[in-house]
């Protein structure tokens, strides 16, 4: 990151905490409708041009490390599996047998060995997808095998972090990320001598609640003083929250900790990571559902993502990572990092089935943001653009509002 970009950014906390009033010039935000965490047709519609055109990140490199590792990532509606190939390739591939739509995997993750076996007839594929198998092929006609692979699933990898993307003709991962990209690339992505980026720990829980929930939760500092009084309000200055709107629907923000405070972190440090990381809780939200963040040091990053289920159910994964192994030197304080960091997500994510309820009720039409909550605004615009705001019905749009707050 540019020095100048630093210096912005480490300033903004200083000049939030100073602040005595509403900005001047910051428009005042619209409802936004309740029902957009609700409404059936909406939540088909997001699944659609959100979720199958989007770049989602799925999976830590460590989680398919040696060939045939492979991954069934049921938090999407398509069947779609991850797999690691014999040319150390990460892959997507419909789970779908080309004979009769048989499951070449049935369990969340393992190892398929050297191939992939449909397990309803026995048709064999590489790792690669290449149908190579068929029990009595006496019984068929020749079969053009070239046509007959799995049906690939587009895949990239940034770094340690895997995406896939369900739409054939998306743009390149690295056009996605825009901003977030350029900013982390260099510290924890596919930038030179980024080091040792890896998993300690995966985590998830199913919510009673709609994905955008769990992503407000995330991108707000408004509820720290209340909810997290007693854990994260103790090191936080939840006055000192910087915001940053970016391109894309993506955000930044950075969060600094209360005067005096420094988080005794035992861990080495990500070797090119921003001294902000240092200043605070520095974090980036990644359209649509991932937040990447760095938990109060340079040297331990967690990465949530939030998974629509259904309206009123998401799967919220959280990926824990650091610079150095889990079973390490620093297993025992790894350990109470994340038991801290796990809690303070089981706060935010205990108000959630209320408030689920209360919008299905309609006992709430509508909800104000306020200026530190900018980013579920940022957020909801990015969501009517993907679908095309003539295809969001008029009582639940967003009026656009925030073109001249985007930033760099």
């Amino acid at each position: 990151m540019e020095p100048s970009l630093v210096e912005k950014i480490a300033r903004r906390p200083i000049e939030e905490r100073q602040r005595r009033g509403y900005p001047e010039k910051f428009p005042e935000l619209p409802i936004v409708p309740a029902a957009r965490y609700c409404d059936p047709r909406f939540f088909a519609a997001e699944r659609k041009a959100i979720f199958g055109k989007s770049w989602l990140f799925v999976a830590h490199a460590d989680e398919i490390a040696k060939p045939g590792d492979y991954l069934l990532l049921d938090q999407l509606h398509e069947p779609v599996l991850l797999v690691r190939g014999a040319d150390g390739v990460a892959r997507a591939f419909y789970n779908t047998c080309r004979h009769r739509g048989g499951p070449l995997v049935r369990e969340r993750s393992g190892s398929a060995g050297k191939d992939l076996i449909c397990g309803y007839h026995g048709w064999t594929y590489a790792l690669d997808g290449k149908l190579i198998g068929v029990p009595q092929s006496k019984d068929f006609p020749p079969l053009d095998r070239s046509c007959l692979g799995l049906a690939p699933v587009r895949c990239e990898t940034w770094g340690t972090f895997v995406f896939v993307n369900l739409d054939p003709s998306a743009e390149p991962l690295r056009d996605a990320l825009g901003v977030v990209g350029e900013d982390l690339g260099p510290q924890i992505g596919d930038g030179e001598g980024v080091g040792p980026v890896l998993l300690l720990e995966r985590r998830s829980i199913d919510v009673a609640g709609n994905w955008k929930l769990t992503v407000d939760a995330n991108v707000e500092t408004y509820h720290v003083n209340t909810l997290h009084q007693a854990s994260a309000a103790i090191v936080l200055d939840q006055l000192a929250t910087a915001i940053f709107l970016l391109p894309r629907g993506h955000s930044r923000m950075l969060v600094g900790f209360r005067e005096g405070i420094v988080l005794p972190f035992e861990l080495p440090p990500f070797p090119r990571a921003s001294e902000l990381a240092d200043a605070g809780i520095y974090s980036y939200h990644l359209f649509p559902n991932t937040s990447i963040v760095y938990g109060g040091s340079r040297s331990f990053v967690f990465v949530i993502s939030s998974w629509p289920l259904a309206p009123e159910r998401t799967r919220y994964d959280v990926h824990f990572i650091a610079a150095t192994p889990a079973d390490g030197p620093h297993a025992d304080h790894i350990k109470a990092i994340i038991e801290a960091n796990w809690g303070v997500f089981l706060e935010d994510l205990g108000n959630l089935p209320f408030m689920q309820r209360s919008f299905e009720a309609g006992t709430l039409d509508g909800f104000t943001l306020g200026y530190q909550e900018r980013r579920i605004y940022h957020q909801h615009e990015e969501i009517d653009r993907r679908i095309g705001t003539e295809n969001v019905a008029p009582e639940l749009r967003v009026a656009p509002v925030l073109a001249d707050w985007i930033e760099r």
